[in-house]
């Protein structure tokens, strides 16, 4: 393929992709807390925000964010108020509210221009917790902002639109499953090539998960491709 791919670097996994975009923007929830070696390398040189209690990995890490947005709820109060006392611009929200903080944080970039976002304390805990993480970030993108991937230490999903190809490197070896999962509905046109197991311009729906825990080959980059829906790819280890 001679399509120019942009490239989304994180510890230990890259992607490379047909998307356009800058440095994306990098949020930080309060799911579980990612490894402060991770975040040091994953946030070194980009423009970070948090949502409530996701300021406490990134303190330890030796982060502050420019924006932090929530109710307060969650982070220690300590940090909240040093956040106050900082460059930090910091949104409050009444607890009882309709959207969560990860949602609200989403809707501000688009609102701001940053079209393009990496998630990460946005895993572990509670499974209604993930999957309204995962389907905030389908309805953030109907108001302009781009979920690439939601990452952390040991798991990984990249998200993928029609009419994009995607190409994963986990030459690192912390990574060894694959699995394509599709989000919002059928995806059509599916190519999976350099994996144990290839699909070749098939339609995965969401009612038959039948595409899970694939295997990373030795020295292989696995590309994935679709015409058409909201496609997942996740990363993480056996």
């Amino acid at each position: 393929m001679t399509t120019e791919m942009g490239e989304i670097l994180l510890p230990g996994l890259a992607a490379r992709t047909t998307v356009n975009f800058t440095s994306p923007l990098a949020i930080v929830a309060g799911g579980r807390p990612p490894l402060a070696s991770w975040l040091k390398e994953f946030l070194h040189g980009r423009e970070l925000w948090c949502a409530d209690s996701g300021l406490a990995p990134c303190v330890k890490a030796g982060f502050w964010p420019s924006r932090l947005v929530g109710d307060g709820d969650s982070a220690p109060p300590s940090l909240w108020e040093e956040a106050l006392s900082r460059k930090t611009e910091v949104e409050v929200f009444p607890a009882d509210k309709d959207y969560t903080d990860l949602q609200l944080a989403l809707f501000r970039a688009g609102e701001t221009g940053r079209r393009h976002v990496i998630v990460s304390g946005c895993w572990g805990g509670r499974f209604d917790h993930l999957w309204s993480a995962v389907n905030s970030a389908l309805w953030a993108l109907k108001k302009g902002t781009r979920v690439l991937a939601f990452a952390d230490h040991s798991e990984t999903l990249f998200l993928l639109l029609g009419g994009e190809t995607w190409e994963i490197d986990g030459g690192s070896g912390l990574y060894d499953v694959l699995s394509l999962i599709p989000l919002g509905g059928d995806c059509r046109g599916v190519t999976l090539e350099g994996a144990r197991w290839t699909l070749s311009g098939e339609t995965l729906s969401p009612h038959r998960p039948f595409a899970v825990s694939n295997r990373f080959l030795d020295g292989k980059k696995p590309r994935i491709s679709l015409k058409k829906g909201i496609l997942g790819v996740y990363v993480g280890t056996a």
